[in-house]
């Protein structure tokens, strides 16, 4: 087995528990195992203010770590906050994603001057999204034109519903758009929409490549569909005990909860156990 020697984590449903925290025991295990040399890159759905608080806690400008935005749209290097990476959704492919969107019936949110745009304001997932992030909601009368104004293309739009009504909007979505970009689900209320070829282990292949490192001396850990391509090309998967079925079947380890510190039990097996 190789020595791990990069983790990276999604938040939501794997860092953070059910309230969006992170333990004392998993942050305490997150430092044992940076002392051991292993750099932390934060894999998230979310954009950067969302992940901020989290580079803090876990100490990433001091001790170097890497963070991948929009799921792996935008790659900043922590230490040094130069963005190593970084891909908008095609201009010309804005108005059809709005179009898409009224035609399912469900809300759809991007992103302008470090808030939430959308038409759909009140709507509680978008809401939530808004806690999540601390990113404040501007409601907008029409999505494509305030998207049209932007001075360069966001890097993410989000559509959001109930579970069952994203599920089948999902494969409209990729019906419709699927040739020409990325959908998948984060969490069941949750659909990201981003350019074409983007995805988390593309990302992580950007940070690999930058240290001359191996997939093999990479372990990941997660708990959505828009993890499976890190859990894939990760010398070690690991799925949470919360994670979805499809996550679950492809990873080699399925950890415990994340309400039940399964990342720290996870750093314990393969690397404080391995280094």
């Amino acid at each position: 087995m190789h020595t791990i020697k990069f983790l990276a984590l999604d938040l939501d449903g794997t860092l953070t528990d059910s309230t969006k925290r992170i333990s004392p025991y998993t942050l305490g295990m997150l430092d044992a195992a940076q002392r051991r040399g292993v750099t932390l890159i934060i894999a998230s759905g979310r954009p950067m203010k969302g992940i901020e608080p989290i580079v803090g806690m876990l100490r990433l400008r001091e001790r170097g770590g890497y963070v991948l935005a929009y799921n792996g749209g935008e790659v900043t290097d922590a230490r040094t906050g130069e963005c190593l990476f970084r891909r908008t959704l095609p201009r010309p492919l804005l108005p059809e994603i709005v179009r898409q969107a009224r035609l399912i019936g469900l809300p759809l949110m991007s992103y302008r001057n470090g808030h939430i745009i959308t038409e759909h304001p009140s709507d509680p997932y978008i809401l939530r999204n808004s806690s999540i992030n601390h990113l404040p909601v501007e409601g907008v009368p029409d999505l494509s034109e305030a998207l049209a104004g932007l001075p360069e293309p966001p890097v993410k739009c989000l559509m959001t519903g109930d579970p069952e009504a994203l599920e089948a909007a999902e494969c409209r979505m990729r019906e419709a758009l699927g040739s020409e970009m990325e959908i998948c689900r984060s969490l069941p209320y949750f659909m990201e929409i981003v350019a074409k070829g983007i995805d988390k282990a593309a990302g992580l292949g950007i940070i690999l490549r930058r240290h001359h490192a191996m997939p093999e001396q990479l372990m990941a850990c997660g708990d959505g569909d828009n993890d499976l391509s890190m859990i894939r090309m990760a010398g070690i998967g690991v799925a949470m005990e919360n994670a979805t079925h499809r996550l679950k079947a492809e990873a080699q380890f399925v950890t415990k909860s994340n309400d039940d510190d399964g990342v720290a039990y996870a750093v314990v097996q393969f690397i404080m156990n391995n280094v």
